[in-house]
């Protein structure tokens, strides 16, 4: 770097030292406030001039920053961010991804993993301040509960899932919605998908001639997975080894799942031939092991709200 570009990265205070680089410890702490934390001597201070000169640079560019995707810096440097440091009395940097690239990553993660739920637009709407009250009421615990892991859930803690069964039309959907839909509000990555429809993606994929590889991987690996309707897709031996494939994946990695059913975990698949039980019995194990259970019950709210266009009373 020539003396010239030194005293261009300079700020005015000190462009006029520029050609001895000599200047005190206190100037240097007054435009690089991170100084000030580090016990460092001037002499070190001095030694280190070009990398102050570079950081001062550095911070020019990230000021002026509107995200990764503009990012200012040449090459390799983008996304990344030299923090000042000390070590054996000598000043240094460490290298970090910046945060705009770590909020870039994950909105591309969430990006990624939406792309397989299958949430209609009306799904999209419903969130716990639009959850039924007279089940809020009905089940305190449950709600609070779902509330309390969408709010606080982080990426890589060790969690259990929970598992929602009752009749149709009680709010189990609705509130596996509001739990997705607060995450994705903390870009928090999910997958929310129908039982029926996951195997209904893997059918057509295999349908195709394509690997259904990735999409295993996908529904295994995301951080949060919510399936909707477990127990009542068509199932047979293939439906439910690659459903054992992933939930025994995330229960071995803790890896925190939710469900909603019309049935209680130990009633999963009872309707299924016995010579499908050595699949079954395990997966409703894990199922049971890696949840919290609680059931939603009442009348169901679309029957009860339908609207009647000129029926007769009986």
């Amino acid at each position: 770097m020539t003396l010239e570009r030194i005293g261009d990265a300079l700020p005015e205070k000190l462009r006029g030292q520029a050609s001895g680089l000599r200047r005190t410890l206190a100037q240097w702490r007054e435009v690089i406030p991170a100084l000030a934390s580090l016990d460092v001597k001037e002499d070190s201070v001095r030694r280190a001039e070009p990398l102050l000169v570079h950081l001062l640079q550095q911070e020019r560019v990230c000021s002026r920053c509107t995200g990764y995707e503009s990012c200012g810096k040449l090459g390799d440097e983008q996304g990344m961010y030299d923090h000042l440091m000390e070590y054996g009395g000598e000043l240094w940097s460490q290298t970090a991804y910046c945060e705009p690239y770590l909020e870039y990553q994950a909105r591309a993660r969430l990006t990624r993993y939406q792309a397989f739920s299958s949430r209609s637009a009306y799904e999209q709407t419903l969130s716990f301040e639009n959850f039924p009250a007279v089940q809020r009421k009905r089940r305190p615990q449950l709600v609070s509960t779902a509330e309390h892991f969408a709010d606080k859930y982080q990426i890589g803690e060790q969690s259990k899932g929970i598992y929602v069964f009752g009749p149709a039309g009680v709010g189990k959907t609705h509130l596996l919605q509001a739990m997705i839909k607060r995450l994705e509000e903390r870009r928090i990555p999910a997958i929310l998908i129908r039982a029926e429809a996951l195997f209904d993606r893997l059918r057509s994929v295999i349908s195709e001639g394509g690997d259904i590889e990735p999409v295993l991987e996908a529904f295994s690996l995301v951080p949060v997975l919510a399936i909707d309707e477990i127990g009542q897709e068509r199932a047979n031996e293939f439906t439910l080894e690659k459903l054992f494939r992933v939930i025994n994946y995330r229960f071995s990695a803790k890896l925190p799942t939710l469900f909603a059913s019309n049935y209680a975990p130990p009633d999963l698949y009872q309707r299924l031939a016995t010579d499908l039980m050595p699949i079954i019995d395990p997966l409703r194990s894990r199922l049971i092991g890696m949840s919290r259970v609680g059931d939603l019950t009442g009348e169901d709210h679309r029957i009860a709200s339908m609207e009647l266009l000129d029926v007769q009373e009986r």
